[in-house]
């Protein structure tokens, strides 16, 4: 085979032509600082491919995949909410970076791939693997995982790092959210919002009498009172200082018993993740009859 010089030439320019797009793309991220323009760069990064280059073919350790620059956007984003500093650690030998942030000094995150067909990431604590939210960049969608964020606040490194380390990472995430959705996303971050903590409805209806029955009894183990609540409401209020935590019923258009979570907080500060952090009662309840009294999210996007 006669080797020409001057194709392979122009080969090379072509593919330092797709090097320089994926140049310009990675220092327009790390200059963004609005949010469309953050989730702009990064779907194009998503997007890119840079096997388009037929003769140079990337094996370095300084190539990084999908799941670290969506940490990268992760964290502009956070850095945008301005509630307390946000990290981004690469450590030796890894390719994704992990996410520090300030009031979790004991934990870190970091992006994986979601196993579904759409596509998506979700944001785990690493040491635990439990998951805190589910990102869809291309689908517009963000989604707290429920189930994992319950067993999460009560590991060690969120209960050492105390309640109002919580309470600063749940308005990080809420704020974030909320970039989202001014950027049309669909969002679902039941119970975590500090300013939206009622009308927190339970997956089942038509509950047994056995399920509330246990919560008063487990209650009471912790000397904790769960009394009936008077007037209208039909269902039970346990007062935790000055803050209520209202199990209230009432009847849909088909007769059926619907139960809801009410938190009364006139600090707008205590969520049920909070509760859940400081009754650990409470979290095994919530975790023995979750089927029956989990909040509804959006469960078909998380896959174990």
């Amino acid at each position: 085979m006669n080797f020409d010089t001057y194709n392979y030439s122009q080969q090379l320019k072509k593919d330092l032509e797709v090097f320089q797009r994926w140049q310009v793309l990675i220092e327009a991220l790390s200059e963004a600082n609005q949010t469309a323009e953050i989730l702009d760069i990064t779907k194009k990064i998503l997007a890119f491919d840079v096997h388009k280059s037929e003769i140079m073919r990337v094996a370095s350790e300084h190539w990084y995949p999908n799941t670290h620059w969506i940490a990268v956007a992760f964290s502009n984003l956070a850095k945008m909410t301005s509630l307390s500093h946000t990290q981004v650690i690469l450590p030796k030998m890894q390719k994704v970076a992990e996410l520090h942030f300030e009031e979790f000094p004991n934990a870190a995150f970091q992006f994986t791939k979601a196993p579904l067909a759409a596509g998506g990431y979700y944001l785990e604590e690493i040491s635990q693997n439990l998951r805190v939210a589910y990102w869809d960049i291309v689908n517009k969608r963000f989604y707290l995982d429920t189930v994992h964020f319950m067993k999460l606040v009560q590991t060690e490194a969120i209960q050492i790092a105390g309640v109002e380390a919580l309470t600063i990472f749940q308005k990080r995430l809420t704020a974030i959210s909320y970039l989202l959705k001014d950027n049309e996303y669909s969002i679902d971050i039941v119970g975590l919002d500090m300013t939206d903590t009622q009308n927190l409805m339970m997956q089942q209806k038509d509950l047994s009498a056995e399920i509330l029955d246990s919560l008063f009894v487990e209650a009471a183990k912790q000397n904790f009172v769960l009394t009936l609540l008077q007037n209208d409401k039909d269902g039970a209020v346990l007062k935790i200082g000055s803050v209520s935590l209202e199990i209230i019923q009432h009847r849909d258009q088909q007769e059926h018993a619907v139960w809801q979570y009410d938190i009364i907080d006139n600090n707008k500060r205590v969520t049920i993740y909070t509760l859940f952090q400081q009754l650990p009662f409470f979290a095994n309840w919530y975790e023995k009859w979750f089927n029956e009294v989990g909040l509804k999210d959006k469960r078909a996007v998380f896959v174990d």
